[in-house]
């Protein structure tokens, strides 16, 4: 029987504050895939396919991505830190993106237009492997400078920092197997930011209203 204190709860805040609060409190790796799944059901109803602007394409392509995640933290839950550190270091950059091409369409373009600026440094460094004199390597013609995706705020840059040492063969990691990339709490932490920031990149594009 839901008690009158959960029913208040439920008609004070939305559903996303209450699943990760819940889950923080009562965590085991069962209730973190039910709280995904139910995230991830949401991404299923409103990921259908948009063409009519360029932040809409960057939107379900984002949303497509941030699937992806949740479906590798399902996956790897009961699984050493370092992979659910990997998942939750791609959700900040997944929410800077979400927020930076949510800003303006002239936003939106420059996001989608990372992707020639990734062809032309590959380009280039491949250049510099390719001996003299052999052959030519047709140069993309592209122009613009990549966007820096960093952390907001100090929680955030922690968190993105923690997951550096997590997913890298750091120091930190080497000497501390146990403490690190084989500490349960390490992985239950993560876990729970992961479902936070899972339903914080879908409310940047919905407004959701719970029933």
């Amino acid at each position: 029987m839901i008690s009158s204190d959960q029913m208040d709860a439920e008609n004070e805040f939305p559903y996303p504050v209450l699943a990760v609060t819940d889950l923080a409190n009562n965590y085991s790796p069962e209730h973190f895939r039910i709280a995904v799944g139910h995230c991830r059901d949401v991404i299923a109803r409103i990921i259908a396919e948009d063409n009519r602007s360029d932040q809409q394409i960057a939107r379900v392509r984002i949303l497509k991505y941030l699937d992806l995640q949740l479906s590798r933290a399902v996956r790897w839950i009961e699984e050493d830190a370092d992979l659910i550190a990997g998942v939750m270091r791609s959700l900040i950059e997944l929410k800077f993106w979400a927020h930076f091409i949510s800003a303006s369409s002239e936003k939106a373009t420059q996001f989608l237009n990372e992707t020639s600026i990734d062809a032309r440094e590959l380009y280039e460094h491949l250049e510099k492997l390719v001996p003299p004199d052999t052959y030519q390597l047709e140069m993309p013609l592209i122009e613009g400078k990549r966007v820096t995706v960093a952390p907001s705020g100090a929680q955030e840059s922690l968190i993105w920092k923690m997951c550096s040492k997590l997913i890298h063969p750091s120091s930190w990691v080497i000497n501390d197997l146990e403490g690190t990339i084989h500490n349960a709490y390490q992985r239950q932490v993560l876990a729970t930011y992961v479902v936070y920031y899972g339903w914080g990149i879908i409310t940047i594009f919905h407004k959701i209203v719970w029933e």
